[in-house]
């Protein structure tokens, strides 16, 4: 890739590639300026380039796919939890800094043959398949790598080492997963989160007690492990949300302090926000969707204004088939209810501009939704009979008034 810096493939790609795995994006260590190559690589394929200089790395993004380039280095920690301090170096020390053997192997891309650069024992560990990190204190450099180390155990259907497995559990118990930033926390629940069944990685995160040192409330999986089984019926619609459906199950179950004070614990981004305040909101309904007379304009009310993801979440964990059965209804079939006219409509048909027209629109939603007026095309009389009834009643008096105001609120 450049004619004057040895250039080599590392790191996760290189482990799935020895594995049989898809190798979904490259990793490179340059024993150079990586960002300068980074960006020649991304001229000639017409792609982006993000460069983080402190580190020296750069990553370049081009057609889908990926590439990740480093300038090769060694690195020390001043405190655990702290990021690395960074001085360039060659591909030995890059690779001596890695969180595990099975990750701190190199290919050079230059010569005839493809040699494995393996000083950590990777390739044996690949083969008894066992997670190892590379010297004692890592995780104390590191607490991230606790996550990762579970992550990769669960993911490859491997095993922690012995020894690693002491360290790791040393140092949860020394409270160094406390001290991480929320912003690193959160990066490694959201790298759980975005695995093919976060379930089991979850659960072993819980069984050495890394979970709750995240939060002391998130020591119950039930929802999540219910939710693994049945993530296969999820609607094609949420199909690209289905990490934040994860995270629906987790949380669903905490108190609203609770799910407020996990909020801040990770530093949560908007959308992670709301699907925890939707969620655990969603537990206070549940009496009510489980209530067999609820009518489908009163169930449409109820969650018109709560996320699709949390909604997908109970429905797919709760142990009510009541419950499951009126949130996929609602899901594939009631939100996508129309009333049939829109506000041009009615202005047309004499209702004045103001909130009477939404109120109206959310009375004829009503009606279609509980059958007693038709959705389709030729009930169009009937709609427009329905609006003169409904205005007539609004100018007679406060009951019709009030029966439209309480139709709109959805």
């Amino acid at each position: 890739m450049d004619q004057h810096s040895p250039v080599y493939l590392v790191g996760g790609p290189v482990r799935d590639a020895l594995l049989g795995r898809p190798v979904k994006d490259l990793d490179f260590s340059v024993e150079g300026d990586a960002p300068a190559l980074a960006q020649r690589v991304a001229a000639e394929l017409a792609g982006k380039t993000i460069v983080h200089p402190r580190f020296g790395t750069a990553t370049v993004i081009a057609g889908g796919t990926r590439i990740d380039l480093v300038t090769a280095r060694r690195e020390t920690y001043t405190h655990p939890g702290a990021l690395p301090q960074v001085t360039p170096s060659g591909i030995r020390d890059d690779l001596a800094r890695r969180d595990f053997s099975i990750n701190a192997m190199a290919i050079p891309l230059a010569g005839d043959a493809a040699e494995v650069l393996d000083h950590w024992r990777g390739l044996e560990d690949l083969r008894l398949g066992v997670v190892r990190t590379l010297h004692d204190c890592s995780f104390i450099d590191d607490p991230t790598r606790v996550f990762r180390a579970i992550r990769y155990e669960q993911r490859l259907d491997f095993r922690i080492d012995q020894q690693t497995l002491a360290h790791l559990k040393n140092s949860v118990d020394q409270g160094l997963v406390a001290v991480l930033s929320p912003d690193r926390l959160r990066h490694e629940i959201q790298r759980i989160l975005e695995e093919e069944n976060p379930a089991p990685a979850f659960a072993r995160c819980l069984d050495l007690e890394v979970l709750q040192a995240v939060h002391p409330a998130l020591n119950d999986l039930g929802k999540l492990q219910r939710l693994a089984a049945g993530i296969g019926d999820i609607g094609a619609e949420i199909e690209a949300e289905i990490p934040m459906v994860y995270l629906a199950a987790l949380v669903s179950d905490l108190s609203e302090q609770e799910g407020e004070d996990l909020i801040g614990r990770l530093n949560m981004p908007e959308g992670w926000r709301r699907i925890v305040r939707d969620s655990i909101r969603l537990q206070g309904m549940a009496a009510e969707l489980n209530d067999e007379s609820i009518s489908p304009s009163r169930l449409v009310r109820l969650l018109e204004d709560v996320s699709v993801v949390a909604v997908a979440a109970m429905g797919l964990t709760s142990e009510d088939a009541w419950v499951n059965q009126g949130l996929h209804r609602f899901l594939t079939e009631l939100r996508h209810v129309k009333p049939g006219l829109d506000g041009r409509d009615l202005l047309q048909l004499g209702v004045p501009p103001g909130p009477l027209v939404g109120r109206i629109l959310g009375r004829l939603r009503d009606e279609v939704l509980d059958g007693r007026l038709d959705g389709g095309a030729g009930a169009d009389a009937g709609r427009r009979r329905l609006v003169q009834e409904l205005m007539a009643d609004t100018i007679v008096g406060p009951v019709g008034a009030e029966a439209i105001g309480d139709a709109g609120h959805g």
